[in-house]
Order: structure tokens, then sequence, then C-alpha cells
């Protein structure tokens, strides 16, 4: 994954998401990437609830970050004020959640219980967490959930598809059917925003999630290169 650039950000969706946190527990013992000369950026984040620090974070920096509402629900961020580098700002962010980050990439991390210092459960900590054992059914799920979702927004918007950011989290019931979307951050157009969630509502898929994904599953969608060449394919079977 790449963070939002000129230079040809991808479009992160929850494949890239997922595949993510997969590398990420299947190099759980391995310590995290050493951080990057990325420059300082001006940070002015208040104490906050920290879903919704992360969603300024990320639109600030270009990260990309998968993490489930069970993980962040009832956390408070801390408030970061002032010029940090990207890492340095997350770090700052966490203070007292305890969680942290785990980059699985130059711009890319989920977010893990810190390690326990009691005995004592964290009860909001998700369970079915992936492990190196189920890393390959999710990389497999994440390539069926790709091809799935360009499909459906390249057919609703052919002229938009990846020509924006924005992100959503979607609850994928055992069949495979979408059975919820909801917006996290809006693309700045409220009508697109509707017809993306609209689009996603009525996702199905043949191949039925691992019992090892996480749900729900964040979606973040940034520009693409290329998108109107991602989209051919679809849109010609649809004609043709």
């Amino acid at each position: 994954m790449t963070r939002t650039s000129a230079s040809g950000g991808g479009l992160t969706l929850s494949w890239c998401l997922v595949m993510a946190l997969v590398m990420c527990a299947a190099h759980a013992a391995a310590a995290d990437d050493p951080a990057s000369d990325a420059p300082a950026l001006h940070f002015d984040l208040p104490a906050q609830p920290l879903a919704r620090s992360l969603a300024v974070f990320g639109h600030l920096t270009g990260h990309s970050v998968l993490v489930t509402s069970r993980l962040t629900d009832g956390r408070e961020a801390s408030p970061v004020q002032g010029d940090f580098a990207p890492r340095d700002a997350l770090q700052r962010m966490l203070v007292g959640t305890g969680l942290v980050a785990r980059y699985t990439g130059a711009s890319a991390f989920t977010l893990v219980p810190a390690p326990a210092t009691t005995a004592v459960p964290d009860e909001r900590a998700p369970t079915g967490a992936p492990t190196a054992g189920n890393a390959p059914a999710l990389q497999a799920y994440a390539a069926v959930l790709q091809g799935a979702i360009t499909r459906v927004l390249c057919i609703a918007q052919p002229d938009a598809f990846g020509r924006y950011r924005l992100a959503v989290q979607l609850w994928i019931d055992p069949a495979g059917a979408v059975t919820e979307a909801r917006l996290l951050e809006g693309s700045g157009v409220p009508a697109r925003d509707a017809t993306v969630l609209a689009s996603l509502r009525t996702l199905g898929l043949d191949t039925p999630p691992p019992a090892a994904l996480p749900q729900p599953v964040t979606l973040l969608l940034t520009p693409r290169p290329d998108p109107a060449r991602d989209c051919r394919p679809y849109l010609r079977a649809r004609t043709g």
C-alpha cells in the first residue's frame, strides 16, 4: 500500500488492508519497520474518540490503517499538537489507549493491544485475531474482495471510480453478502458517497469469508493512477 500522492498512490481498498493485518499477525514477533525519514507535518488534534483522530490522521498523512470498531470503541486519543513526523504523531496519539501501531509498510499500519502488563484481559480487544496459520485464507479472500468491490464501483461510477478518497466499514455475513455499509470519511460529494454505500450494500460474493476475518472490515479508497484501465474489463463485460 502506498500513501496518496501525485506520484501515483494506489487504491487501498479492504483487500490491501486485510493483507496488512495478515502480515502483521504472521510477523507479530518481528520488530516494527524503522521509522522513515518522512518530513514533519503540523498536527492539531484534540483529545477525542480514537476513531475520529485516526480518520484525521489518515487524511493528513495518507497512511492507511486497518482496525475493527471493537478495538477503537470507547477509547480516546491523546491530543497531538505541533510538528511531528507521522509515526511520532501516531505514537503520541495512542498514549493511554492501550494500543500500539504495527507498520506493515512505509505508510500502512494496524493497531494491536499493547503487551499485557497484568493478567486482566481487555474485553474490548477483538477475538479470533488472525494468525500465521490462517493467513493464506485471508489473503485469498482479499483477492476475491478486490475484484468484487472494483467491479461494483466501476459499474456504478465509471467516471468517478479511483478519483476520490473515501472510507467506509463493511459487515459481511457467513454467506458472503454485505449486510451493512457505513461511512467513516466522506469524499466531499454526498451524492457520490450515497452511491458508493448503496452499491456496496448490494455486494454479494460467491466465496464466504473466512472465520478469522475481522469485522467490520474497514475500507479506504484513495486515488489511483489509471482508474479507467482498472474499470475497463468490468465495463467491457457489461456491454459485451
